[in-house]
């Protein structure tokens, strides 16, 4: 029978925590911020990686719930407390993915000066960064979304944002349109496995666009008007009749 006791903490006078009785011992409860014993991932991120490597390795049809949970070693009720049904699961993928891209640009703005193009340089650092694990949750998502396309709702939603917010920062919108297009397309042939470039190739295509993105966000240089030259005087003119 489970059922909620306290008791004393060793080497903590007088303190009490709500600890978990069960019949195979007392496992004290792990407040929120604080760190348990072991730094192996959660049972919810477990799940996760799990859904992905079933949908890369058999495809999206074979994400089932019992299927998920069979290989991440938790029983069905446990994975269902995380996620109640096959679209939550999809969902928090799809999240995780958004979430972990958000934070991978925050880190590289944070390291560029403030101007009107470290958004795009950020974006476009943070695209041509992410590894093997990236490209691997975005595959598993390509495939399974397709059977919900809604899923992506919010995901759209977050990049038309952030286009707007670049496009509205340029003072060339067609040219930036063309860098945010070749960012993305470099991006989806990775995805899809069918591009050829190599790691030096890669490189070099990102500098090109980091540079370009720096000469399209350059304010157009002003040009003055040139005063007309003064009219020479005729010798003529000059001598009296």
């Amino acid at each position: 029978m489970i059922h909620f006791c306290s008791v004393s903490v060793a080497g903590q006078k007088d303190k009490n925590i709500l600890t978990l009785c069960r019949p195979v011992g007392i496992v004290p409860v792990v407040k929120k911020g604080e760190k348990g014993m072991s730094s192996r991932p959660s049972s919810r991120e477990r799940i996760l990686d799990t859904a992905e490597d079933v949908v890369l390795k058999e495809g999206a049809t074979h994400m089932t719930l019992d299927a998920v949970a069979s290989k991440a070693g938790v029983s069905k009720g446990g994975l269902i407390y995380h996620f109640p049904s096959q679209r939550d699961l999809l969902q928090a993928m799809v999240k995780r993915f958004a979430g972990n891209m958000k934070a991978c640009k925050a880190k590289f703005r944070a390291t560029l000066p403030a101007s009107p193009v470290r958004e795009i340089k950020a974006s476009i650092l943070a695209w041509f960064t992410l590894g093997d694990e990236y490209r691997r949750a975005a595959t598993a998502l390509l495939a399974a979304v397709i059977r919900d396309p809604k899923l992506l709702d919010d995901v759209r939603k977050e990049r038309l944002k952030t286009m707007a917010g670049i496009l509205n920062a340029s003072p060339s919108p067609d040219r930036v349109t063309i860098l945010l297009l070749a960012m993305e397309g470099i991006w989806m042939s990775e995805l899809l496995g069918i591009s050829n470039f190599t790691k030096s190739a890669r490189n070099q295509i990102k500098r090109t666009l980091l540079q370009l993105a720096d000469e399209w966000f350059r304010p157009p240089a002003t040009s003055v008007p040139q005063k007309c030259p003064r009219r020479q005087k005729n010798m003529s003119d000059s001598v009296s009749k």
